[in-house]
């Protein structure tokens, strides 16, 4: 970044260093106590020189890559692995009452009330509704965590 000598800096330009002194962190260029030292200096500097100072010893941040250039083809949604279970147990739980339904029907003879649907049908509604909805929980584009249920876990979903 450019800067004039004595400009007073705005607070998007005071997180724009931030986060340029972020990234050198990230390389390895400056420790953690560095690091909080410059940031608590670029919060307390009014002037462009002044920020200057805390890039001053830094190399010039690499320009960003260009984005990767989208498809016209949409997207396979793909679900969540915590949904692929849920599908999974449902599918496996839903299979094995209907085995159970299918054995005892054959061994008495006579073709039983369908019971399992008291099973499969308000657990596949519910799974149904929260597949489609896709309310499970948020990812943060900047940490990379996800928010779910009000707790914060560093797991991120596929």
């Amino acid at each position: 970044m450019e800067y004039a000598d004595n400009i007073r800096i705005s607070d998007s330009e005071r997180e724009q260093v931030v986060d340029e002194l972020g990234r050198h962190l990230t390389a390895g260029r400056l420790t953690i106590d560095e690091f909080d030292q410059r940031v608590a200096q670029v919060y307390r500097s009014v002037t462009q020189a002044q920020v200057r100072k805390m890039l001053r010893d830094l190399p010039a941040a690499p320009a960003p890559a260009p984005r990767e250039i989208r498809s016209t083809h949409p997207a396979r949604r793909r679900l969540p692995s915590h949904q692929r279970i849920e599908w999974l147990a449902w599918l496996t739980a839903g299979s094995l009452n209907i085995a159970i339904w299918g054995i005892i029907s054959l061994a008495t003879g006579v073709m039983i009330y369908f019971w399992p649907v008291w099973v499969i049908g308000p657990w596949g509604l519910v799974l149904l509704s929260r597949t489609l909805l896709r309310r499970e929980g948020t990812r943060s584009e900047i940490t990379g965590t996800v928010r779910c249920n009000n707790r914060l876990s560093a797991a991120a979903h596929n």
